[in-house]
């Protein structure tokens, strides 16, 4: 069921003598460490970053470890495919090859590709985000600084944070560049543009569509089973944090959104500037524990606690803190009134709560902070291990479209896959996610056993057979349990077509070889033979072709 057959080795780049950018001016940094790098740019070839011996520690760490930074560590750019092929004179993508991503994750299905992904060590885009995205809709967001996007060729939706060439602000893009967060559950940082003209950086992020939680919270019924699901999620995230020996300290509902409502929700964290800075959000008191300095202020005007905020750093923060947004969601309300957090004694007010969510909510709430339980114990307590395993409902249209894909020609495969891996980025992380959830083994494949309790709830208008499924690898499962319609727009297909014939109004197997690395020529020449293609498609045959990828039939 596969689409790869053979590779295609990478082209080189012609080196060019680096050229020194003029970053903004650099002064006293304000908060955690000090730091020294020096940078060059190599336009438009590779990207090396010499940085200094001394690392900065995390807050939560009191040993500063000492790396050497290997000079032959370097990333090379990848040439996006654009339906222009004329690539922005100054434009930095920085992205591994998709040789390299194939090495590390087998496929570029098996981690949904990222169109403009950043990596350690590289550094800003020397062009505005607007060049590549346009303005959706500046509302709903509580920092006018920040913009929903959509990029003009995919249409892929993007959350921009304008940040203005500030000392505090330098500093934070510089600590983007030595921690990059890599978890399912916290929002990614796609591009970091620099617009010189308007003397700011632009920093593009994942966007999360179903909005802030608390939005979701006001606007659907959350089941129990559902609460626990996100639960879970959010300890996967800030547990991640916690291991690299960082901390939040300033996580509020809305510090988490959701990605994907389609069923379950698909949670992230998505205010990510706290790891680095303290922002001082508003609301972020109410999270706070009992031992908060800024409590024994006692202000009921929450305004006025703003003015007066001391933070610290401690991971036990983030366990209060998230106790309490999962209390909000059980109960659509804080458990206690600000001023008489003193008073409050979870063992006390939950201790005949029958729901099994309530121990654990227990232990995470002690006012020492040295009782509370850690994240990491928190995701093998009964209670959340029993909330991992997976939601069968959560499946039933996944394997639908399986079923709806098995007619598939070896055309079809490589070009859904990658008009998904282009235009339905999103739709496969939610679909990676189910993948990796319901692989309990974790060999890649899905068997008899594990699909077992997926199928055994399915409504009675489904008939889905357990023999259809059987060790279907994750790469076979993100293309065939894709939404097809979501890439069979007519945006989708022009544009599509456009890249794969390089503007020359047919496609053949060798021009699609030519855009899609990993596809064997004669395997597509043998596709176009049979369904009588003639040895080139033109834009109508093309729709019509993949339109018809349930039962293929040959163009007449």
């Amino acid at each position: 069921m596969g689409v790869c057959a053979s590779k295609s080795e990478p082209k080189k780049v012609k080196k060019q003598k680096p050229q020194s950018v003029t970053m903004p001016p650099q002064q006293t940094l304000t908060t955690r460490e000090h730091k020294t790098t020096t940078i060059q740019f190599q336009e438009p070839s590779t990207i090396q970053r010499v940085t200094s011996s001394l690392r900065r520690a995390s807050p939560n760490q009191s040993i500063t470890p000492i790396q050497k930074v290997s000079q032959n560590t370097v990333t090379t750019p990848v040439k996006r495919v654009s339906p222009s092929n004329h690539p922005t004179p100054k434009t930095l993508i920085i992205q591994s090859t998709q040789l390299q991503e194939r090495s590390r994750n087998g496929s570029m299905l098996s981690i949904p590709m990222q169109r403009l992904s950043t990596k350690p060590g590289s550094k800003s885009i020397q062009s505005p985000a607007s060049r590549n995205y346009s303005v959706v809709s500046r509302q709903n967001h509580k920092s006018q600084s920040k913009t929903v996007m959509q990029h003009n060729e995919t249409g892929q939706l993007v959350l921009v944070e304008m940040i203005k060439f500030e000392n505090r602000n330098q500093q934070f893009i510089d600590m983007l560049d030595e921690l990059r967060l890599d978890q399912m559950h916290i929002v990614k940082i796609l591009d970091i543009h620099m617009d010189s003209h308007k003397r700011n950086h632009q920093v593009v992020y994942e966007h999360c569509q179903g909005g802030p939680l608390s939005k979701f919270l006001d606007s659907n019924q959350l089941e129990y089973q559902t609460i626990g699901s996100i639960f879970y999620q959010m300890v996967e995230a800030l547990a991640y944090v916690h291991s690299l020996g960082y901390s939040h300290d300033e996580l509020t509902i809305d510090s988490f959104s959701v990605f994907d409502d389609s069923s379950t929700p698909f949670i992230k964290l998505s205010e990510i500037r706290s790891i680095y800075q303290f922002m001082y959000p508003k609301d972020s008191i109410l999270y706070e524990p009992p031992n908060s300095p800024n409590h024994h202020h006692h202000h009921k005007d929450h305004s006025k606690l703003q003015s007066i905020q001391t933070k610290n750093r401690s991971q036990s923060n983030d366990i209060w803190a998230l106790a309490i947004i999962i209390l909000q969601l059980l109960t659509h309300q804080f458990p206690f009134e600000i001023e008489e957090i003193h008073k409050f004694k979870a063992e006390q007010v939950y201790a005949e709560q029958e729901q099994d969510i309530y121990p654990l909510l227990i232990e995470m709430l002690h006012h020492n902070p040295n009782e509370r339980i850690t994240l990491d114990k928190c995701l093998l307590h009964p209670y959340l291990i029993k909330m991992k395993q997976v939601q069968p409902k959560d499946y039933i249209l996944p394997f639908s479209n399986i079923i709806k894909s098995k007619n598939m020609t070896y055309l079809h495969k490589c070009l859904f896959q990658y008009l998904l891996s282009l235009y339905a980025a999103d739709h496969l992380k939610v679909l990676n996610k189910l993948f990796t959830t319901a692989d309990l083994n974790k060999d890649g494949s899905l068997s008899e056993d594990e699909l077992q309790p997926l199928l055994n709830e399915q409504p009675q208008e489904y008939s889905l057979q357990i023999s259809d499924f059987v060790n279907i690898t994750q790469e076979e499962f993100l293309l065939f349990a894709a939404d097809k319609q979501l890439v069979l727009t007519q945006d989708c297909l022009t544009l599509s077509f456009k890249a794969l014939s390089k503007s020359q109004s047919i496609i053949t197997p060798k021009l699609i070889c030519k855009v899609i690395n990993d596809c064997n020529e004669e395997k597509l020449q043998q596709d176009f033979d049979t369904y009588n293609l003639n040895y080139t498609l033109q834009q109508k045959e093309y729709e019509e072709f993949l339109i018809n990828y349930q039962s293929p039939q040959p163009i007449l």
